[in-house]
C-alpha cells in the first residue's frame, strides 16, 4: 500500500498569515482605541472585533501598552517622506515659498495619523507621552532650518525674531491645529494646507 506523502510545511505561508493577523489587530486596536478611553477599552474586545481569539492577541502582543506601542510604530513611516518636501525649498529665497512649503509638509504629517497623535497625548502612559514629546523635539527641529530661511531672507515681521517666528510655526503646525480643524470643524486637509500657509504669512512676513 502507498504511503501518503505529507504536504510540505510552507514556512512562507504561515508567516504570512501571521502578518496578516497582526496588522488584522493592529488595524482594530486603532479604530477602538482612538475613538474611546485608552483605559476603558479591553484586550477581549479588541480580539472579538478583529475576529481573533483572545489568547492570539495576548500571545502577539502580551499587553496593551505594547499593541498600542505597535500601533503607533506603523502609524508614523510616511513622517520621513512628507519631510523630503522641504528639498523643494531649500535654496529660494522666497519667503512665502519656505512657509506654503511648511504647512504642505505638516498637512501631509498629519493627514494620516492625527488621530494617533491625539491618542497619545490623551493616553496618559507615561511612554507613549514621552515618545510624543521626542516627535515634538524632532518638528521642532524641523521648523528652526524654516525660520532661519526667513531670516536670512530679511522678511520677518518688524519686531519678530527667528526664535519668536519659530514659536509661532511650531504652535500653527501642531497636530492640535490640525485636528481641530480638520477632524472637528470638518475642513478637508487641502482647505486647511491653504489656510495654514496664508496664515503663516500674514503672522510672520512683512508685506512684500
Amino acid at each position: 500500500m502507498a504511503v501518503k506523502a505529507k504536504r510540505p510545511y510552507n514556512a512562507t505561508f504561515r508567516q504570512e498569515q501571521a502578518n496578516a493577523t497582526r496588522l488584522r489587530i493592529i488595524e482594530t486596536a486603532r479604530r477602538l482605541l482612538v475613538s474611546g478611553a485608552y483605559s476603558a477599552v479591553t484586550m477581549d474586545e479588541i480580539a472579538t472585533e478583529a475576529g481573533v481569539a483572545y489568547q492570539t492577541v495576548y500571545a502577539i502582543f502580551g499587553t496593551k501598552l505594547r499593541l498600542a506601542q505597535a500601533m503607533v510604530d506603523q502609524g508614523f513611516p510616511h513622517v520621513v517622506e512628507a519631510a523630503k518636501v522641504f528639498d523643494e525649498a531649500r535654496g529660494s529665497l522666497d519667503a512665502e515659498v519656505w512657509l506654503r512649503t511648511t504647512a504642505r509638509v505638516f498637512r501631509r504629517i498629519f493627514e494620516p495619523c492625527a488621530d494617533l497623535v491625539r491618542f497619545m497625548l490623551e493616553s496618559g502612559d507615561p511612554s507613549l507621552l514621552e515618545r510624543h514629546k521626542q516627535s515634538e523635539e524632532s518638528r521642532r527641529r524641523r521648523l528652526r532650518e524654516v525660520t532661519e530661511a526667513l531670516a536670512q531672507g530679511g522678511r520677518l515681521r518688524s519686531g519678530i525674531t527667528a526664535d519668536d517666528a519659530l514659536d509661532v510655526l511650531w504652535v500653527m503646525t501642531g497636530p492640535e491645529c490640525y485636528w481641530k480643524f480638520v477632524h472637528q470643524r470638518g475642513w478637508t486637509p487641502d482647505r486647511f494646507e491653504q489656510w495654514l500657509g496664508e496664515s503663516l504669512i500674514r503672522m510672520v512676513l512683512e508685506k512684500s
